[in-house]
């Protein structure tokens, strides 16, 4: 079934259109990557779709009875909740059904014979397990976990979390709705490599749809079944992964083409007939035909296609110095007040193009502070070997800040240069004259701010560069200018990136922080040491976390078997017979008692609180002995 119908939808900004109309649709079952480079309305579409925009013309129709997510911060109901109570609102209906459960559990404490109310709370009790209500909350710390929040942030009000973090809340959130439609702009954003293939695997499986705009190469192949291209103010749509796309945007892009050039030269050989016969009174009716002819194809002229080309020109230049022992480690360990990653060592060689790669928190940046010399290691050494000029790019760019223009801030940074070298040096960052002038770098976004940075960066001539998630908020075509720019590089690079795409065509070496210890791999990119490496450690361990985790419940058998094995021997010691239908009254007793009590440990005024917990598990394994007693005494009237 169709979710939503994109019908000749135009958006407009100062009487200019962004993208000519537009059609398409998202089905269910379907994963559609939205592409096209930065500036083309992508952002816009998913606003049209959420109705966040209105459409200055056409439509935008939503299927009746499907419900959609859309990933932004308001996803945040209140920013007062903790992290665990902003999660759980996604379940309210189920905590109200507890709740609902809790009270009649109270009732039946005293109102043991109210066969209506038990009945009720039966049915209530069916249909909050099948909803779920018995493992919600396990969903939630699952779902915490893989965007990286640990039990002690559970209680933390929204409010004191950073940006980025609340986005990930509100990530976590929204998988946890699970609508029907799944709307994500950008969604690998500061998510790390191992978050980002656990999406990966999460939204394969994924029982909606899913609409994405992103710039992850290996995200979109991994995980779209249709591409949306969105360029040159219309779409065009491609059925399969990233690599068919690649493949079928080529092929039609010939076709189209040889199309063009095919109707070309027949206008061309139609205005030879014409010019060279129309004066020849014998050929007047020929030529007459052919103009008819050269008017029909100029009505529907097959239009020049145009092949998207990268407005960027990048040249990143350094000192060479290639082989030349620039950075020793030894026994380096790294963190704050607790150690982060213990025990580095590593020695950074001229012309070493390395990535740091690893979950997030687990050092990367605190790695790159301490090299270059912002934090001392808590032991070890790290030692320059000769005098470096390094260049440092910090995530997002966030250290660019100016209330001036664009061409302010170089003038005045740059003043060796001269106004026209300025122009001409930035237009090879896709930046026209009037945006140079115009656009303020406080106020630009981030794509903008990256290209910057980059412009700057290539001014200065480092022999060391450090990059940190260089490529936030670049598109593909300026991505891949910058991947030629930094191959090309003749100085030493070192990157901390989550995008395996870009860290796989890069670099040549990597360091993994992996449980506070480092990884090395040398001579072969991220995706052949995830194979060759990774992979296996990951497997073993979580091997090992399973078998630990078996003889843990081994023991607890056997304990549980023990137990059982005394019980019974005290039950089976002689003792006056109570009358049978005492026994069977007690009987009855328990089991509404017992099942009143089972119901208590899905309830948060229980799981969330220990002390009570184990109260209520002693209360239950009184119980149970006292109803495994009575049945072996009411088996004794069947033996005689």
């Amino acid at each position: 079934m169709i979710i939503v119908q994109v019908q000749n939808a135009v958006k407009e900004y100062n009487g200019v259109p962004l993208f000519s109309p537009v059609s398409f649709e998202i089905n269910e079952k379907e994963r559609i990557a939205l592409i096209g480079p930065n500036g083309t309305g992508k952002s816009t579409i998913i606003k049209m779709i959420t109705g966040e925009l209105e459409t200055d013309s056409g439509k935008v129709v939503i299927g009746k009875g499907f419900t959609i997510g859309y990933l932004s911060q308001s996803v945040i109901s209140d920013l007062g909740n903790t992290l665990y109570e902003e999660a759980s609102s996604v379940f309210a209906d189920l905590e109200k059904i507890g709740k609902d459960l809790q009270v009649m559990c109270h009732r039946l404490e005293t109102e043991y014979d109210n066969q209506e109310l038990l009945e009720t709370y039966s049915k209530l009790e069916t249909k909050f397990s099948e909803l779920g209500g018995y493992d919600y909350h396990y969903k939630i710390d699952m779902m915490l976990g893989k965007f990286g929040f640990d039990k002690k942030d559970f209680d933390r009000p929204i409010s004191t979390f950073s940006g980025g973090e609340r986005m990930k809340m509100a990530f976590a959130k929204i998988l946890l709705m699970k609508p029907d439609l799944l709307l994500l702009d950008e969604p690998t954003n500061h998510l790390d490599i191992d978050t980002i293939e656990w999406l990966e695997s999460y939204l394969k499986t994924y029982p909606g749809s899913v609409f994405f705009v992103s710039h992850d190469r290996y995200f979109i192949n991994a995980l779209a079944n249709k591409i949306i291209e969105l360029d040159q103010h219309k779409i065009e749509t491609y059925i399969g992964d990233y690599e068919k796309y690649a493949v079928l945007k080529k092929e039609r892009y010939e076709q189209q083409l040889k199309a063009y050039k095919h109707q070309q030269a027949e206008m061309k050989k139609l205005e030879w007939f014409i010019t060279y016969y129309m004066p020849k009174p014998r050929f007047v009716s020929r030529a007459h035909d052919r103009e008819k002819k050269l008017a029909r194809l100029k009505q529907n002229a097959i239009e020049a296609p145009k092949e998207t080309k990268n407005k960027i020109s990048m040249n990143i230049t350094g000192e060479i110095r290639k082989g030349k022992k620039l950075i020793s480690i030894e026994n380096m360990t790294v963190g704050y007040d607790e150690p982060l990653v213990s025990n580095i060592n590593l020695l950074i060689e001229g012309g070493d193009k390395l990535a740091i790669l690893g979950p997030n928190g687990s050092g990367k940046t605190t790695f790159i502070k301490t090299i270059k010399g912002e934090l001392r290691p808590l032991s070890g050494e790290c030692e320059f070997l000769t005098d470096l000029n390094i260049g440092y790019l910090r995530q997002d760019g966030i250290n660019l800040r100016s209330p001036q223009t664009i061409f302010e801030y170089f003038r005045d940074m740059y003043p060796e240069m001269s106004n026209q070298e300025i122009y001409n040096h930035l237009g090879r960052y896709a930046f026209s004259y009037d945006e140079v002038n115009e656009k303020v770098i406080d106020n630009l976004s981030g794509g903008e701010r990256m290209r910057v940075v980059i412009a700057e960066m290539v001014l200065r001539h480092y022999d060391v560069l450090i990059l940190d998630e260089p490529t936030n908020h670049l598109d593909m075509m300026t991505k891949e200018e910058l991947i030629e720019a930094l191959n090309d590089y003749k100085g030493t690079l070192l990157v901390v990136s989550h995008d395996r795409y870009f860290v796989d065509k890069v670099t040549n070496k990597l360091i993994f922080f992996h449980n506070h210890k480092t990884l090395y791999y040398a001579g072969g990119t991220y995706s052949e040491f995830k194979v060759d490496v990774l992979d296996p450690l990951v497997n073993k361990e979580n091997e090992e976390i399973s078998n630990q985790k078996a003889l843990e419940e081994q023991l607890e058998r056997e304990k549980y078997k023990a137990q059982v094995k005394t019980e019974k021997k005290k039950i089976n010691k002689p003792r006056p017979k109570l009358a049978k239908n005492k026994i069977e009254e007690k009987l009855a007793r328990l089991e509404r008692d017992l099942s009143v009590k089972h119901s208590y440990l899905d309830l948060p005024e229980y799981y969330q609180n220990s002390q009570k917990m184990n109260e209520l598990s002693q209360e239950i394994s009184s119980l149970e002995k006292e109803y495994e007693s009575l049945i072996d005494e009411l088996s004794l009237y069947d033996e005689d």
